[in-house]
């Protein structure tokens, strides 16, 4: 990341970017979601923040082969997933956020898209204790809020869970 030197960042985490579906959508039922399965639906879409979205979103799009049929420019989340649940579109949404009544949180199909979350300081107005106090404080902050998504935790435990011995049922492998 290029940024001006009297700044200083450090990645508080990278996550995984899930996607928002009304609960009576066609693909609910689905554990993942393939992108290119919802080239049909409205899509919300972020305005651009200048540093990467929606571009990133975009581009998986292009990556599954399709460009969002229908979209629509959103800003404040609440209202998002008072749209999502109406039926009226779905959108790329952070796997940390709570799903509204009639909205499920699902994950893409392949984890085509990750958001990094930073923090960013001027150098001449922190210091390197406080800096890393804030970051120690974030990242915390962050791990308790993703504890409490149900939906990100069943992601993580079939994407990182232990490969299982081979062998019989019920038997050790030595």
């Amino acid at each position: 990341m290029r940024h001006s030197p009297a700044l200083a960042h450090r990645a508080i985490v990278t996550a995984p970017v899930f996607v928002a579906l009304p609960a009576d959508h066609p693909l609910a039922h689905r554990v993942e979601v393939p992108l290119e399965e919802l080239a049909q639906d409205t899509w919300f879409v972020t305005p651009d923040d200048g540093v990467g979205r929606p571009g990133a979103f975009y581009d998986a799009c292009r990556a599954a082969g399709f460009a969002p049929a229908a979209e629509h420019e959103f800003s404040p989340l609440d209202q998002l997933q008072v749209l999502v649940a109406g039926g009226h579109g779905v959108s790329a949404i952070q796997a940390a956020h709570r799903p509204f009544d009639g909205v499920l949180i699902k994950p893409p199909a392949g984890t085509p898209l990750w958001l990094r979350h930073l923090m960013i300081w001027r150098c001449d107005s922190v210091d390197d204790v406080t800096a890393e106090a804030l970051h120690h404080y974030a990242a915390a902050a962050y791990r308790e809020l993703i504890t409490q998504a149900p939906h990100f935790q069943a992601w993580a435990n079939r994407t990182y869970a232990a490969p299982r011995p081979l062998g019989r049922p019920g038997t050790r492998v030595r």
